[in-house]
C-alpha cells in the first residue's frame, strides 16, 4: 500500500519537509555530481566549429541573431540578405524567444561559433538541479537527487544538451516555472508566483510544447481548486491560487495572441497551420505500427530501462494521485502528456527527427523522484512491521514558534536509510541506462545528432568546413558566394562563410567567371561538369573542393609562402593536413574530427591536372606520405618509369591491410589502412582496371551483427551506407593507376561490419568479385 507521510511532519526552516542532515547532504553531493558531469557533457566541443546535420540548427539560430542584430528587426530571418529583409522573410514555425535570446548573448560576447550553443549549455546546466528543487520540495532530498541524476542519464538528454534549438529552453524554463508553483502552493509567497509565471512565460515564449504543459497545468489547477471538495487535495490559499490561475492564463492568452499578430503582420499564418499540418501527417497509420517501425530510434534514445521504468512510473504517479490525493503527484503525468503530445500528433516530425521525443525526459526525471518516494514509503512500512509493538515512537513535534531555531534533525523527522536504500536500488538501472548514454553521446557527436540517419550517407562536413573558413578571408568583403547542389549546403556552411550572401548555384557557370566565388564538391558532382568546370576556368582545388570566380584572386588564394607560379592557369590544388588534437582542444574545440591545415600539395595538383587533361609537371621534391607515394607511382606508371613505379607498388603494399579483391572488369581492391582517432579514417587503395561504366562506383556500407557488451540497447539493424563517392571519378580512372578512397568511420554501438563493393548506381550491371563464390562485397573492417 502507498503510504503518505503522517500530516504532523514537521517542517524546516524553508517550510520543506523535514529530512535528516545525512539524506539531505548525499541527496545534495549527487545532485552536484549530476549536475557537473551534465555541464561537462554539454560543453564539450563548444568552441569548435558547428558541424552537418540537427546540430546545424544551431547555427541557424546564430545567423537569425545576427540578422537581428545587422537588420534591427525582431522577427527571424534564415538566411543572409544584401538589403533588409522585408517581414515575408520571417520564420513563423515557432515563438521567437530562443532568437531573442541568442541576439541577446551575441549583442553582448560578439559573433562567435560558441554563442550559437552557450544559451543551450547554460540551461542544460541549471536543469539538474531544478529538477533537485522539485523532487525536493514535492517529496524528499532523496527523491531530488534522483530526478537529477535520471535527467543527465538518458542517451536522448546528453546527446542534445547543448543544441540551442527548442526542447533545451522549453524544458529548463517550465521546470522552473513548475518549481514556482509547488513552492506557491506549499508557502503562498509572492515571489514563487512571480517565479512560476516567469518559467511558465519563458518556456511559452520557446515552444509550443510548453503551451501544452501550461495549459495541462491551469486545467488540473482549476479542477483542484474549485471544482473538487477541498477535502480531496487539502485547502489552498484561495486568494493566492487565484492570483497565480488568472496571472498564468492571461500571459498564456496574451502570448498567443501576441505570436498571432506577429504572424499575420507577416502574412505566415498560414504558413504556419500547413507546416502544423504537415508535421501530424501520417495520423492514419496504427500507433503501434508507427512506434515499432521507430523502436531503434527509440531504444537507443532511452533505452529499455528507462522505458521500462517510465511505464511502471506512470502508473505509481496515477496511483499516487488517486489514493494519496498530493496535487503534486500530478506534475510527472502533465509532462508525460505533453512529451505524448508532441511525439504521437506530430507524426511526420517524430519520423524524421531523432531528437523529437526530447521532453519524455523531463517526465522520466520527475517519475524518477516519485519511484524513490514511493519505494521510501514502502520501506518505511516494511520496517515498521518489523519492529516490536511496544517500540517507542516519537511524538509528532510542532512547527517552531517564529523566530525560534528549530532542534536537528527535528523530532518526528524521518530516518535517513529508507529513503537512502530507495535511492540506491533507484541509482543501479540509472547506471545500466548511463552505460548506453556514454557511447551514444559520442555517436550523436559523430553524426550531427543524426545517429544512423535511417541508413543514409552521413558526413560531418568537417573538411569542407574548415575550406570555407579557409576561403573566406580570400574573397573580397561583399563578394557572394554560389553553391553547387553538390555541396549541401546547410546553415553550418552558411555561417562558416562570416555572412555573406549564399544562394544556390546554377549547374554549371556560363563562359564568364561567376561575380564572386562559386563552390562545389566534387564527390557530388558529375563528371562531365567537372571537366567543363576545369576546361573554361582556373580552379582552386582543396582536396575535394573546389572554388572558382572572378572575386577569387589567384595571389590570395594560395599560401603566400607557396611557390606556386600566380599567372599559371588551370588547376592548383591544395591538401588538408589533420593531426590529433591534445587533450584541450579535444574537449573544447572538437574531439570528433582531427585539427586540419590547408597547404599547397603539388602532387594533387598534378594528379587532377593529368586526369582532366591540362599540362602537368612532376613534383620536384620526393614523396613522404602513403598518399604522395600513390601518386608518384601513378607519376612513374604515366612517365613509363616501369621500375619505380613497381618499387612504390611495392612500398604501399607493405603499409596496407591486404584484400586482394578483384573483380571482373580489371579493378582490385589492394588493401587498407584504418587510423583510430577523434575521427577514425579507413582507406582502401584501389588499382583500376580502366575507366568504370557510368553508372559504377565504389561504394561502402556497414551493418551491426552484435550489440555492445552490457548494452540493453537493441543492435541497429539497418544497412547504412557509409563511403563518399571517390573525388576523381571512377568513369576518369586510368588502368594500372592507384586511388585512394578515405572512409571516414563514425562507428555505431556494437559489433560493426564494413563491406566494399563496386555498384551500379542506376540498376545496371556491377563488376563482380573473381574468385569470391559469387560474393559481390568484400569486408574491409570489423569494429568491436
Amino acid at each position: 500500500m502507498l503510504l503518505p507521510r503522517p500530516a504532523s511532519r514537521p517542517l524546516d526552516l524553508n517550510g520543506l519537509p523535514a529530512a535528516s542532515r545525512l539524506e539531505a547532504r548525499a541527496a545534495l553531493a549527487i545532485t552536484a555530481i549530476a549536475t557537473a558531469w551534465f555541464a561537462l557533457a554539454a560543453a564539450w566541443e563548444m568552441f569548435g566549429p558547428i558541424l552537418a546535420g540537427h546540430y546545424a540548427s544551431s547555427a541557424g539560430v546564430g545567423i537569425i541573431a545576427e540578422n537581428m542584430l545587422r537588420w534591427k528587426i525582431a522577427g527571424p530571418v534564415w538566411e543572409y540578405t544584401a538589403s533588409q529583409p522585408p517581414p515575408a522573410m520571417y520564420y513563423c514555425h515557432h515563438p521567437w524567444g530562443i532568437f531573442w535570446t541568442t541576439a541577446a548573448f551575441m549583442k553582448v560576447f560578439g559573433r562567435h561559433d560558441v554563442i550559437c550553443r552557450l544559451p543551450a549549455v547554460l540551461l542544460s546546466a541549471a536543469t539538474p538541479p531544478l529538477l533537485h528543487a522539485i523532487g525536493r520540495s514535492v517529496y524528499r532530498p532523496a527523491a531530488g537527487a534522483a530526478a537529477a541524476a535520471s535527467f543527465v542519464v538518458l542517451p536522448i538528454t546528453l546527446s542534445f544538451a547543448n543544441l540551442n534549438a527548442l526542447e533545451v529552453p522549453v524544458m529548463a524554463w517550465t521546470l522552473l516555472g513548475l518549481w514556482g508553483y509547488v513552492r506557491l502552493t506549499q508557502t503562498s509567497r509572492r515571489r514563487y508566483l512571480a517565479v512560476s509565471a516567469l518559467g511558465l512565460t519563458l518556456g511559452m515564449n520557446a515552444d509550443w510544447p510548453a503551451f501544452v504543459l501550461t495549459g495541462g497545468l491551469l486545467v488540473f489547477g482549476a479542477i483542484r481548486a474549485y471544482l473538487l471538495p477541498k477535502r480531496v487535495f487539502g485547502p489552498v490559499h484561495a486568494r493566492r491560487y487565484a492570483q497565480w490561475w488568472v496571472l498564468t492564463a492571461f500571459i498564456a492568452a496574451l502570448t498567443v495572441a501576441l505570436y498571432v499578430a506577429l504572424f499575420h503582420q507577416a502574412g505566415k499564418l498560414g504558413d504556419l497551420l500547413a507546416s502544423y499540418g504537415f508535421r501530424s501527417s501520417g495520423n492514419a497509420e496504427p500507433l503501434s505500427k508507427v512506434l515499432a517501425s521507430r523502436r531503434y530510434w527509440i531504444e537507443l534514445s532511452f533505452t529499455p530501462v528507462a522505458i521500462a521504468a517510465g511505464k511502471l512510473a506512470a502508473v505509481v504517479c496515477a496511483a499516487r494521485l488517486v489514493l494519496l490525493r498530493r496535487e503534486h503527484d500530478a506534475l510527472p503525468l502533465l509532462y508525460l502528456a505533453t512529451a505524448t503530445v508532441q511525439y504521437v500528433v506530430f507524426r511526420q516530425g517524430a519520423d524524421i527527427h531523432i531528437f523529437w521525443p526530447h521532453y519524455f525526459g523531463a517526465y522520466f526525471a520527475l517519475a524518477g523522484a516519485a519511484l524513490v518516494e514511493t519505494a521510501a514509503a514502502l520501506i518505511e512500512r516494511a520496517a515498521a512491521r518489523r519492529a516490536p509493538d511496544d517500540a517507542a515512537q516519537p511524538a509528532p513535534a510542532a512547527r517552531p514558534p517564529p523566530g525560534a531555531l528549530p532542534a536537528w534533525p527535528p523530532p518526528g523527522a524521518l530516518p535517513a536509510w529508507p529513503a537512502l536504500a530507495a535511492l540506491a536500488l533507484w541509482l543501479a538501472p540509472l547506471a545500466a541506462v548511463l552505460r548506453d548514454g556514454l557511447p551514444a553521446l559520442r555517436y550523436a557527436r559523430e553524426t550531427g545528432g543524426r545517429f544512423n540517419e535511417r541508413g543514409h550517407l552521413i558526413d560531418s562536413d568537417g573538411a569542407k568546413t574548415t575550406f570555407l573558413r579557409w576561403l573566406t578571408p580570400r574573397l573580397p568583403a561583399g563578394a557572394p558566394v554560389e553553391m553547387h547542389e553538390g555541396m549541401k549546403a546547410t546553415w553550418a556552411q552558411v555561417w562558416a562563410l562570416g555572412g555573406r550572401v549564399v544562394t544556390p548555384a546554377r549547374p554549371t557557370p556560363k563562359q564568364e567567371p561567376p561575380r564572386g566565388a562559386y563552390l562545389v564538391d566534387t564527390r557530388f558532382m558529375l563528371d562531365r561538369d567537372q571537366a567543363s568546370l576545369a576546361r573554361r576556368f582556373d580552379i582552386t582545388a582543396v582536396g575535394p573542393f573546389w572554388a572558382l570566380g572572378a572575386a577569387l584572386d589567384p595571389q590570395t588564394a594560395v599560401d603566400p609562402r607557396a611557390a606556386v607560379d600566380p599567372r599559371a592557369r588551370g588547376i592548383e590544388a591544395f591538401s588538408f593536413r589533420e593531426r590529433e588534437p591534445g587533450l584541450l582542444a579535444w574537449y573544447l574545440v572538437s574531439g570528433t574530427e582531427p585539427e586540419r591545415e590547408i597547404a599547397p600539395d603539388p602532387f594533387l595538383t598534378w594528379e587532377l591536372r593529368t586526369h582532366f587533361g591540362q599540362p602537368a609537371e612532376p613534383p620536384a621534391g620526393a614523396p613522404e606520405t602513403l598518399e604522395e607515394k600513390r601518386i608518384a607511382h601513378n607519376i612513374a606508371l604515366a612517365s613509363g618509369d616501369g621500375a619505380r613505379a613497381a618499387a612504390l607498388l611495392a612500398e604501399i603494399s607493405a603499409a596496407l591491410a591486404p584484400l586482394g579483391a578483384r573483380f571482373d572488369d580489371g579493378t582490385e581492391l589492394l588493401g587498407t589502412t584504418f587510423h583510430e582517432g577523434a575521427r577514425s579514417l579507413l582507406t582502401i587503395f584501389v588499382r583500376a582496371g580502366g575507366p568504370a561504366a557510368s553508372d559504377v562506383a565504389l561504394s561502402v556500407r556497414s551493418r551491426v551483427v552484435e550489440r555492445a557488451t552490457l548494452s540493453t540497447t537493441m543492435a541497429d539493424p539497418i544497412y547504412r551506407d557509409v563511403g563518399l563517392p571517390t573525388a576523381i571519378s571512377p568513369q576518369r580512372w586510368r588502368a594500372g593507376f592507384l586511388y585512394a578512397d578515405p572512409v571516414p568511420i563514425r562507428k555505431r554501438p556494437g559489433t560493426e561490419v564494413f563491406w566494399a563493393s563496386l555498384r551500379a548506381r542506376d540498376r545496371g550491371r556491377a563488376p563482380a568479385l573473381v574468385d569470391r563464390g559469387g560474393a559481390s562485397e568484400v569486408e574491409v573492417l570489423r569494429l568491436r
